[in-house]
């Protein structure tokens, strides 16, 4: 049975909050610059799912470095095998339809898009056809790291000396500031990176937290989350705080504890089997999470689009609608595209991997157990 089932919840959740987030520009494009957004979402801050998605990520970094056999090109094999075939997908069809776009693609936009990394500018919000592809961009470059520190260092020492860099290199990115006209070191030195040191710590303390504290845990977070969303982001703009380097430090102060609470509170309760008796809905919700983050730029298009055509002009009816559509189209591109691209990278993966058969002639053989559990 999958043991991470509570970790799927708050992916769909994550993925969720970015969503709601973004269905005030379906709201403002149907119904007019001036309409007045469903008092939920009226001061919503769910930009900050993408803060959860960081921490998360982290404590996968932390797990697969740790599974039995792991190497440096294994782990990033299997890591780029996760991200990269759908966000192909839409990136292409976001190139292909300006509608799906929020900008014209430029030379500089194409080769961000197609490397996930940064070549000019300098805000740390790097810009790809898919909109929401500069998070990919940080994925990407925190598993290059991850895998070259596994390289040089070995598995043993990796995961604790990302710790330290992904916590301490922001401190020199404050200390000197933005470069202009060259977007990689302020990109890769970014507050952001914390959040990633954020989530390989609850990864290394999910074992030797007690229960019971998982759960004060969980309880903190979620109150910490559930206040921002109920006092909103106070106006501040999502992307300027990126951009913005004590901005960024004050994004990751207010949205990476509660994260990180989360996320800790919640692999804890995984490992007891709490998640089990809804099991089937955190595994959708899991397998349903990335393609609603990345279609969004699709299903939001979609969406206002049917919303004129059908007469439906009218705040709640329209961000109703956005949710229900999105949900659908990401339901239909998980399961009939996602899902299938992931196993067949997966099993590409495996055969990469796989030693050579004169490798394989040449290993020692496996141990036998000391001893068998009982049946």
């Amino acid at each position: 049975m999958n043991r991470l089932l509570g970790l799927e919840l708050l992916r769909g959740l994550a993925a969720t909050l970015v969503l709601l987030e973004h269905v005030r520009y379906v709201v403002a494009s149907v119904c007019g610059p001036e309409a007045v957004l469903p008092w939920p979402l009226a001061g919503f801050a769910g930009y900050w799912g993408v803060d959860f998605f960081f921490v998360l990520s982290g404590y996968m970094i932390g797990l697969t470095l740790d599974k039995p056999g792991t190497t440096a090109r294994s782990f990033l094999l299997a890591r780029l095998a996760r991200v990269v075939p759908l966000y192909a997908v839409v990136s292409l069809t976001c190139q292909a339809v300006p509608r799906f776009r929020t900008s014209e693609v430029g030379v500089s936009m194409l080769v961000t898009t197609l490397t996930l990394m940064p070549v000019s500018g300098d805000a740390l919000a790097p810009l790809t056809a898919q909109p929401c592809g500069w998070t990919l961009c940080y994925e990407v470059l925190f598993y290059l790291v991850a895998a070259a520190l596994t390289a040089a260092l070995g598995v043993r020492r990796a995961v604790p000396t990302l710790l330290a860099l992904f916590a301490l290199a922001p401190l020199a990115f404050t200390s000197f500031g933005p470069i202009p006209g060259w977007a990689y070191p302020s990109f890769a030195l970014s507050p952001l990176g914390i959040e990633f040191a954020l989530g390989l710590l609850a990864y290394r303390l999910t074992e030797s937290l007690p229960r019971g504290a998982a759960w004060g845990l969980l309880a903190l977070g979620v109150g910490w989350c559930a206040r921002g969303l109920v006092v909103g982001s106070d106006g501040d703009d999502p992307f300027e705080a990126l951009a913005d380097p004590t901005l960024a430090r004050g994004r990751v102060a207010t949205w990476g504890p509660p994260a990180f609470a989360c996320v800790l509170g919640t692999a804890r309760l995984d490992r007891a089997g709490t998640f089990a008796p809804i099991a089937r809905f955190a595994t959708a919700a899991g397998a349903v999470s990335y393609s609603l983050y990345l279609v969004q730029p699709i299903s939001l298009a979609v969406t206002a689009v049917l919303c004129v055509v059908a007469g439906v002009t009218r705040p709640w009816p329209v961000a109703a609608a956005t949710v229900g559509v999105s949900f659908g189209i990401a339901a239909v591109v998980a399961y009939s595209l996602d899902l299938p691209l992931h196993a067949a990278a997966k099993r590409w993966v495996r055969r990469r991997s796989a030693p050579s058969p004169a490798a394989a002639a040449h290993a020692p053989p496996t141990p036998r157990p000391l001893m068998v559990a009982p049946r």
